[in-house]
């Protein structure tokens, strides 16, 4: 008789009456005979896009030197302990994004005005915006998107992610219709991607299936208990708790109650984890809560292997950053508009004190994913790859001069502030700041990311020509 196998399938989820949940790596789904030396898609690289509008001020976020061990500028300060972790990148460019634009071949675009249109549009697709207010719209397919395209064997039912912390849409620009404005995440040149903006309903989507066995009085009662998806997966864990060995075991508790946690917030800001998709669960109104929360959920998505591509749009709802204070009073104008510098130093002093916040939101995603032990020892910040940052550059001046350039042009697509967290399974070399004094398109950027990922492209967007090797070191 043949002997029966305790090998786990990949493809492992906990089950009761109305709910489901898909589990983390686990050692026992590895064969034996790969676990003392795995490829590296066996756990598989991860890649997130976190975006942020409106330009971000170099002055205080970029160091003096180059390479590993430099001094930590000021607006870094909360990322000290993560400084061997992430890279800060100098020198990427997304020409496209210009109003004025050369193509490889030697024709010319003029659009004029619409930096922020574009600044959103093409941050990661790298392709020319059609500028149109209508429904002629014309993009390019995103980074993201043709890393979930080539994944999808791995998480066939969610190949990505799509998150903001904005609902609806962000307005028009300049003559841009705000289809431009409003998505990072590009389909194909003509179909963004729809975004979610309520944590509940995205933590539902990824972990709370329906049981098709489920009655609808078994579904209405779990509603009217507000009992946790772990209550009706109690038999199938303890049977699994007797199948895995003690690695797994812990690795089991740590999952489980990270879930647990994360339902206790979300019921604390607006109502329970449901796995009716027909309730729609309430959403935290506070703009920090919210952001950690689809942190959250994020690293658990990659964690349990749900998705391996995820993207975000950071951006407060009324795009005002009350809870920052510069100068003694809490900011009061909307963050497009001070990001234009007409307040000359006093503009400038709130555009840097709300990167600051959002370096240190970066850092809160960072410790999460650095906070993952996976099967094969490495945390999930090193199996991953997260970019962090905008499409503009405000100005750019070390010298302390914050409005020194704000007579010209603040809204550059050159020398993007860009941040990226992780190894990449070893791909990237972490904990230096890169510098590239050619204008590298930010399209070889994604090239090199991809190929992280072991998704293999020769060219990206309309610049992209292949991979860059500084970022192995």
């Amino acid at each position: 008789m043949k002997k029966k196998s305790w090998h786990l399938s990949r493809r492992l989820f906990l089950g009761g009456a109305g709910a489901t949940i898909a589990l983390p790596l686990f050692e026992s789904m590895i064969p034996t005979r790969r676990r003392v030396a795995r490829a590296a898609t066996d756990t598989g690289v991860r890649l997130a896009f976190i975006y942020v509008p409106n330009g971000m001020i170099r002055t205080n976020l970029m160091p003096t030197a180059v390479g590993a061990g430099y001094t930590l500028p000021s607006g870094l300060a909360s990322l000290a302990d993560l400084q061997d972790d992430f890279c800060v990148l100098s020198g990427i460019a997304n020409k496209v994004g210009g109003g004025s634009y050369t193509y490889p071949d030697g024709t010319t675009s003029s659009d004029g005005p619409g930096d922020h249109a574009r600044d959103t549009g093409t941050f990661l697709t790298a392709a020319r915006l059609k500028k149109t207010s209508g429904d002629d719209i014309r993009n390019g397919i995103s980074v993201d998107q043709v890393a979930a395209n080539a994944l999808r064997e791995f998480t066939p039912e969610l190949p990505s992610i799509e998150l903001a912390t904005k609902e609806g849409s962000y307005g028009g620009d300049s003559g841009y219709a705000p289809i431009y404005k409003s998505n990072i995440s590009w389909a194909s040149a003509t179909m963004p991607m729809p975004k979610a903006t309520n944590p509940q309903s995205v933590f539902d989507r990824l972990f709370a299936g329906i049981d098709p066995t489920a009655t609808a009085m078994e579904l209405e009662r779990r509603r009217r208990l507000d009992q946790s998806v772990l209550d009706y997966c109690i038999e199938d864990m303890h049977d699994l708790e007797r199948r895995l060995g003690t690695r797994d075991r812990e690795k089991l508790d740590e999952y489980l109650t990270s879930i647990e946690q994360l339902e206790v917030r979300l019921a604390a800001s607006g109502g329970g984890a449901s796995c009716d998709p027909g309730t729609r669960p309430g959403d935290p109104s506070d703009f920090r809560q919210k952001t950690d929360i689809f942190y959250d959920l994020i690293t658990m998505a990659f964690q349990c292997d749900r998705t391996r591509v995820a993207s975000m749009i950071l951006q407060k709802d009324n795009s005002v950053y009350d809870f920052v204070n510069v100068d003694g009073s809490n900011i009061s104008s909307a963050h497009h508009q001070i990001s234009h510098l007409d307040g000359g130093a006093a503009d400038a002093r709130k555009i840097m004190a709300i990167n600051e916040w959002q370096m240190q939101s970066f850092g809160s995603l960072l410790r999460k994913m650095q906070a993952v032990t996976e099967a094969d020892g490495a945390t999930l910040l090193d199996n991953s790859l997260i970019l962090f940052g905008g499409g503009m550059d405000a100005t750019g001046d070390r010298d302390g001069d914050l409005i020194s350039e704000a007579s010209g042009p603040v809204h550059r697509h050159t020398n993007m502030p860009l941040f990226l967290g992780g190894r990449g399974g070893g791909a990237v070399t972490s904990g230096r700041h890169i510098e590239w004094t050619g204008a590298e398109p930010v399209a070889d950027l994604y090239i090199s990311m991809l190929a992280a990922a072991g998704v293999d492209v020769d060219t990206f967007g309309v610049e992209g020509t292949g991979p860059i090797s500084q970022l192995a070191g």
